[in-house]
C-alpha cells in the first residue's frame, strides 16, 4: 500500500474491517460510535501509512491506531456519556442469551451478571478499561497490550490487577 499499488487500500479494508469495527464496538459500546470510529481509523491510516516505519507488525500498528481513535472518542464524548456505554455490550450478551439452551432462571442470572459487569467496566477509569478490553476481551498478550498502549509490561500487569480488583468490588 505504501508503494501506491492499485486496490491495496480496498484489500486492506476488506481484510481488516471486521476486526477494527469489533474492537471499536468493544471499546465504545455504541454501534453508531463504533461505525464512526472505524471510518476515522481508515482516514488516519490513509493519512499516515507513508509514515509507517515497519518497527511493529502492520496489524499491531492498525490496532494501536484503532485504540487511539476510540480513546479520543471516549474523551470527546465526556465522562457522563462514557459511563452509559454499557448498553451495546449488554445487548450483545442478550443476543447470545436468546440463542442459549439455558433455563429461564439461568438466563436471568446471566443477564443480570452481564449488565452489572458491563456497567462496572464502563465505570472503570479509561486506562484501566482499555487494558481490560485488550487483555480480557480481545485476548492480547501482556506484551502486545504494552506495545499497543506504549507502556511497559509491568504497567499493564499493575493496571490489569487494579482493574480486576475494582471490577470485583463493583460487580458483587
Amino acid at each position: 500500500m505504501q508503494r501506491g499499488e492499485k486496490g491495496a487500500m480496498d484489500d486492506l479494508i476488506r481484510g481488516t474491517y471486521a476486526h477494527v469495527y469489533a474492537l471499536c464496538r468493544r471499546l465504545l459500546g455504541d454501534p453508531s460510535d463504533a461505525a464512526d470510529a472505524t471510518q476515522e481509523v481508515y482516514v488516519r491510516v490513509v493519512r499516515s501509512v507513508l509514515g509507517f516505519r515497519g518497527e511493529a507488525a502492520f496489524g499491531t500498528w492498525l490496532h494501536r491506531v484503532t485504540v487511539n481513535v476510540c480513546m479520543t472518542s471516549l474523551r470527546k464524548r465526556g465522562d457522563v456519556r462514557a459511563r452509559g456505554q454499557s448498553a451495546g455490550t449488554v445487548d450483545a450478551v442478550f443476543d447470545d442469551l436468546a440463542s442459549n439452551d439455558a433455563s429461564p432462571e439461568e438466563r436471568v442470572t446471566t443477564a443480570d451478571l452481564a449488565r452489572r459487569t458491563a456497567k462496572a467496566l464502563a465505570d472503570l477509569p479509561e486506562d484501566a478499561r482499555e487494558v481490560v478490553v485488550l487483555r480480557d476481551v480481545q485476548g492480547l498478550s501482556t506484551k502486545e497490550t504494552a506495545e499497543l498502549l506504549g507502556i511497559s509490561e509491568g504497567a499493564v500487569k499493575v493496571r490489569l490487577h487494579r482493574a480486576h480488583t475494582r471490577l470485583r468490588e463493583l460487580v458483587v
